[in-house]
């Protein structure tokens, strides 16, 4: 049987066997070549998160109370996937063994989805294939801040969706695009991708750094992609006056270091919680939808205009990647996004 990586924790991870299964009409085999984790959302769904707490209710769009939590169980790790089709169902019109596809999944040697969830590799890189799924969150949050022409933009957090952020700020027009990260790999990275300052936050005051390399105005637009309070509150430091924070993840849990009553009341910020899923439409719909938006994002890649070159770091061979995923994931200034490459 084939092999899987999960865990119950988000700390210790492990190989553990799964059967597909039977191939529907419609259905579309694939055998894995490359595959990727997304490292925020991995361990926000391992470690407890509001759907396990509380009950959602769709209708009205409110987290009730549970009488008793639900308790973590192992699942599949992974997001996003690349490989072959080795088999395809009767009704399969788009695909044909041999082709080179990507979608969503688990890190695994197999998978199976419906036709309409593939999509063809085509002029894609494997890495930017894994990445996309990121870029799509990026897209949406520069969107959704309304970045434009000569604009001054700050992304808070240099993970792959940070690193997105920054590329596609720079594509919308912004003229000046700032990353802050703690961590020097992934400033390394910000400024190879066209960061035009990056900014360790555990040196020195980011709010006062951004203002005064702003000639003391602050940004037009901060997109904080870290889930830190710390994060959140420098970000509403770092706007000008009536500015918008952009902010983009779960979290944060702890909203300790989070000020209400500092920079946030007297300069006015709007703030926009940003994420065209959960059947959140997009602010532009019906011109833009999800799909719209995933397409664009792919089509960057395609024209060049963004890239995952050197995010998905490191890359590592599938028999090595539960101890990496137990090593990047708990020591983050190692991985910035963990590649899988199968045999």
């Amino acid at each position: 049987m084939p092999l899987e990586i999960a865990s119950t924790d988000g700390r210790t991870f492990r190989y553990r066997e799964y059967v597909l299964g039977d191939l529907g009409p419609r259905d579309v085999r694939v055998r894995v070549e490359f595959a990727a984790p997304k490292h925020g959302t991995e361990l926000h769904s391992l470690t407890g998160n509001p759907h396990h707490r509380k009950q959602w209710d769709e209708e009205l769009r409110l987290y009730l109370p549970r009488v008793e939590p639900l308790p973590l169980t192992e699942r599949a790790v992974g997001n996003m996937l690349v490989g072959s089709v080795t088999e395809v169902g009767s009704d399969v019109t788009r695909f044909s063994p041999g082709d080179r596809v990507f979608g969503y999944g688990p890190i695994c040697e197999e998978h199976q989805l419906p036709e309409e969830s593939w999509r063809a590799l085509d002029r894609l890189s494997e890495t930017d294939a894994v990445c996309s799924d990121p870029a799509h969150v990026a897209l949406v949050a520069v969107r959704d801040g309304n970045v434009r022409i000569g604009d001054a933009v700050a992304v808070f957090g240099m993970g792959a969706i940070g690193l997105m952020t920054v590329q596609i700020a720079a594509c919308s027009g912004a003229t000046m695009v700032i990353a802050v990260d703690p961590i020097e790999i992934r400033r390394v990275r910000a400024s190879a991708l066209g960061a035009d300052l990056a900014i360790d936050p555990s040196a020195e005051d980011v709010g006062l750094r951004i203002k005064r390399a702003t000639a003391n105005h602050g940004v037009d637009v901060a997109i904080e992609t870290s889930g830190n309070a710390s994060a959140l509150h420098e970000a509403i430091r770092a706007i000008r006056q009536c500015g918008t924070v952009v902010h983009v993840p779960y979290g944060p849990r702890d909203a300790s270091t989070l000020h209400l009553d500092e920079e946030f009341h007297v300069n006015r910020p709007t703030i926009i919680g940003s994420q065209a899923v959960w059947r959140n439409p997009d602010r532009s719909y019906p011109l833009w939808d999800e799909e719209r938006a995933r397409v664009t994002a792919i089509e960057l890649f395609r024209r060049g205009l963004v890239t995952a070159e050197g995010i998905v770091t490191p890359i590592v061979e599938f028999s090595d990647a539960a101890k990496a995923l137990t090593d990047g994931l708990s020591a983050p200034d190692r991985a910035i996004k963990i590649g899988v490459r199968f045999p």
